[in-house]
């Protein structure tokens, strides 16, 4: 019970692929943007795009900050060269530092992490608006149950095909989708300032967490639980603990119900509906 279950991923690849088909015709809209990071995220996300809706339905933006490591963008070159879609840059850099000077956080490496992660989603929604797309979201289950991401910044995309998605089957579908290897191989990060990882500032990794985070999360098993099937104490201890500390941004906006058809609580409504 130490690991997830195995999962099908050339069927994942295919029911996310038609997910991303059927939001687009339901927007009427012309096609997506995605910021390209460098990634793997970001990477695997696009190549579904690619394959859901074409590479001419895509468009793919690289959104560097001042911190931002050249390597990064070099890998997203590389991973839209092999999906054979142009990438935009659009540098950060300056926007960025001068919000910070106004705001008073350029020496606070968290909150200006916070305040890029929000105007490269700005930056992306203004694309979105310019050009008719919706924005492809690049999030997965690990990092949105652990907190890992911010709230109107990598969370606000139009849609998240990983948001369900273990980041250990994120790898398996990289690796399906033809992701390049030096994306699949680097540490995972968000390219927020020199150095950064997930595992350094989570603590631990992603492929340790996903199995107590499946167990506890999915199936309803317990601290105490977890560590009689196995998991190391320590490492359960610190997992939920990010995970419950992290679950106010879940659900972003929270609706005070007044009413006996609050929306998003009471009515379940179709997304898409069809004519």
């Amino acid at each position: 019970m130490t690991s997830l279950p195995a999962v099908d991923i050339p069927l994942l690849a295919e029911v996310l692929q038609r997910f991303l088909a059927e939001e687009l015709r339901a927007s009427g809209l012309s096609g997506y943007v995605c910021g390209l990071s460098g990634g793997l995220d970001s990477a695997v996300a696009a190549a579904l795009a690619v394959r859901a809706v074409g590479p001419e339905k895509l468009r793919l933006l690289a959104l560097p900050g001042p911190t931002s490591s050249p390597e990064s963008l070099a890998h997203a070159q590389e991973a839209a060269n092999t999906l054979g879609v142009r990438l935009e840059l659009v540098d950060l850099s300056a926007p960025s530092r001068l919000l910070a000077q106004t705001l008073g956080c350029e020496d606070d490496r968290l909150r200006f992490g916070n305040l890029l992660a929000r105007l490269r989603m700005v930056a992306l929604f203004d694309a979105a608006r310019a050009h008719g797309l919706l924005v492809l979201g690049t999030s997965n289950k690990s990092e949105i149950l652990l907190g890992y991401s911010t709230l109107f910044g990598d969370q606000a995309a139009s849609v998240h095909p990983l948001g369900d998605v273990w980041k250990t089957h994120v790898f398996a579908l990289g690796e399906y989708l033809g992701v390049p290897a030096v994306i699949l191989q680097k540490p995972p990060t968000a390219d927020l300032w020199p150095g950064q990882t997930d595992a350094g500032e989570l603590g631990f990794d992603y492929l340790e967490a996903d199995p107590i985070l499946y167990y506890h999360h999915d199936q309803g098993l317990s601290e105490a639980e977890l560590c009689a099937q196995g998991f190391p104490p320590e490492l359960v201890a610190k997992v939920l603990a990010t995970y419950r500390r992290n679950r106010f941004k879940w659900r972003p906006t929270v609706i005070a119900r007044v009413s006996a058809s609050c929306i998003n609580v009471d009515r379940i409504l179709p997304r898409n509906p069809r004519p």
